[in-house]
């Protein structure tokens, strides 16, 4: 018998999936992105439906329940995905950075034309 939190998150995958196939068709995300993403969605879905599945993958990576193994993997991945945006914004600060130097650049330089 299917359980309500199952059909929570079931719902909640396909809402998740949808909304990467609108940000794919809108190019808000990249072919990658969108199969990272899809393939997150879709395991949600798949290990609701089958939650004995989860207790197989667990047990074959020495964990005792499946829920014991998804919790460690997605702190796991929150971290991975928490390093790759800090390392995005590092990057997007040192262009901002850059920039503005070269814009009080140019306004130095026109400034200093106006004056002769």
């Amino acid at each position: 018998m299917i359980k309500p939190i199952q059909i929570i998150a079931i719902i909640f995958a396909i809402f998740l999936l949808l909304k990467a196939i609108l940000r794919l068709k809108n190019k808000k995300l990249t072919i990658n992105e969108f199969l990272f993403w899809s393939a997150m969605w879709m395991l949600l879905t798949i290990l609701s439906i089958f939650p004995q599945i989860s207790d197989k993958i667990a047990n074959f990576f020495g964990f005792g329940r499946g829920l014991d193994f998804f919790i460690v993997s997605s702190i796991l991945l929150i971290f991975y995905l928490i390093f790759r945006i800090y390392i995005m914004l590092e990057e997007l600060d040192s262009k901002i950075v850059k920039l503005a130097r070269s814009i009080s650049l140019k306004e130095i330089k026109d400034i200093k034309s106006l004056d002769r």
